[in-house]
């Protein structure tokens, strides 16, 4: 591989990932997309998507980059490189046929498992055949310095087609970003002063709600609970879901909430049964970390990510109760974060995530310092019309995080062509059956459509999965 000497550095909140990784704990995100193929073989049509990706030498400029590991708080060297081997990067993997949903979440778990190597640009695109029905999958996997997950969907649907008679488009890491985004456009510029003090000023107010009735969640509210212990393993286990969204948005209609509550409630009451059922539900209700996006599209920071911390109420038995918690927290965060000047929200998200920060690079911190959250629940707006690739249509895409050390769980979510599809990321030894969070989910569902079913009764039912 040549190279061209054209070094420059990561900003400090993308560094964060490259500071936070480790054997146990690689900062990786990762799609995994299901194909149905029509009026052929699954088979042949992964040969001529193979053929056809292998002949796109043309990179992206962020799929060509290579990143230097430097201690915190030193940023992340970056460095440009004129040619990859794609080869290196481009993967074939074949079931033995017919294979099925457990076959094929045994292989995703092994490889989101597996490490990028830094010495090459820290992404790969793993091609997998052999699925039953006539399926086929795509696995997508790229270092969240690189990327977010909000971007990963943004650039997966782009590398896809809306016709299924066209062409094969180009492969992921060969799309065109799009112009940037002008995001200041229309928007009076924050002087420093005014970043600095509105900066202060909403960490004053997060730090004081954890000693009032605000429905605003402050650090160290998380408990002690099974999702976090003292090390993880290297070793992971997904498991995926899907729901159709027309369920959820009827429930949105008759609880007056929205689909990010739905979903987080419906993320608590799985998580209050599995903990229920292994003996160890905390007294204190578990905080969720979510993740929201605070780069526009096409800007340089990619992986710019802001934070807000939900009430989870696992300690309430009453669904439409834990509901309406869950709502009022959510709220009770966008509002605070709403207040905040554009210009000041990286600065904020820095500030806030800082006793996680500690917790993940001070050695032994794990063991000592309260968990900031007990896990990470993302929900990311996907593609919401079918998209194909050679002829097959997508089916599914579901994502797959990443677990920080002393979370043992990570659920993110992505909704597409009318369903909204979760991924569960678990540390296999911490947590063996993360697949009954699935189960716990659909029933989860069931459980809010029951509670309102006098009020729905058009309601239609249809399975998880």
């Amino acid at each position: 591989m040549s190279r061209q000497k054209r070094r420059k550095h990561l900003t400090f909140d993308d560094s964060f990932w490259m500071w936070l990784e480790s054997p146990e704990t690689p900062m990786q995100v990762a799609a995994l997309a299901i194909f149905a193929a029509q009026d052929e073989p699954a088979t042949a049509v992964v040969e001529r998507i193979l053929t056809a990706f292998r002949c796109h030498r043309d990179v992206d400029p962020r799929f060509r980059s290579l990143l230097g590991y430097r201690r915190f708080p030193r940023r992340t060297r970056l460095e440009a490189t004129d040619h990859i081997d794609t080869d290196r990067h481009l993967h074939h993997h074949a079931l033995s046929a017919p294979g099925g949903e457990h076959e094929l979440a045994q292989l995703i778990s092994r490889l989101h498992s597996d490490r990028l190597d830094a010495r090459r640009p820290m992404w790969e695109v793993h091609v997998i055949d052999g699925l039953d029905d006539n399926r086929f999958a795509i696995y997508l996997k790229a270092h969240h310095a690189l990327i977010n997950g909000v971007d990963a969907v943004r650039l997966f649907g782009r590398s896809l087609a809306t016709d299924a008679d066209a062409p094969i488009t180009a492969p992921v890491w060969a799309t065109v970003r799009r112009s940037p985004t002008k995001a200041t456009a229309g928007r009076r510029r924050s002087s420093r002063v005014e970043v600095l003090t509105a900066i202060a000023r909403a960490t004053k107010t997060l730090w004081r709600a954890g000693c009032t009735d605000s429905p605003l969640v402050g650090p160290f509210a998380a408990p002690r609970s099974p999702l976090n212990v003292d090390e993880i393993g290297p070793n992971r286990q997904i498991a995926t879901a899907a729901i159709e969204l027309s369920r959820i948005k009827r429930l949105t209609k008759r609880s007056d909430t929205t689909v990010n509550d739905i979903v987080l409630t419906a993320c608590a009451t799985a998580l209050r049964r599995y903990m229920i059922e292994i003996a160890d539900l905390p007294d204190k209700p578990l905080v969720l970390g979510c993740p929201v996006s605070i780069a526009p599209e096409g800007s340089a920071t990619a992986s710019s990510i802001g934070i807000m911390f939900v009430d989870s109420a696992t300690d309430e038995p009453d669904a439409e109760a834990r509901l309406a918690r869950i709502a009022l927290s959510t709220r009770a965060a966008k509002e605070h974060q709403a207040a905040l000047p554009h210009a000041a929200l990286v600065g904020y998200a820095i500030v806030a995530m800082t006793p996680h920060t500690l917790r993940q690079v001070v050695p032994g911190a794990v063991a000592h310092v309260p968990p900031t959250f007990n896990l990470i629940v993302s929900n990311v707006p996907g593609p919401d019309r079918p998209l194909y690739l050679a002829g097959a249509r997508m089916v599914g895409m579901y994502p797959l995080s990443l677990l920080f050390k002393g979370e043992a769980l990570n659920i993110t979510a992505v909704s597409y062509d009318g369903r909204l599809h979760f991924g569960f990321i678990a540390c296999r030894t911490a947590l063996p059956d993360v697949a009954s969070l699935t189960r716990y989910l659909g029933d989860a569902f069931d459980e809010l459509e029951d509670r309102y079913a006098t009020a729905l009764p058009d309601l239609e039912r249809r399975p998880a999965g």
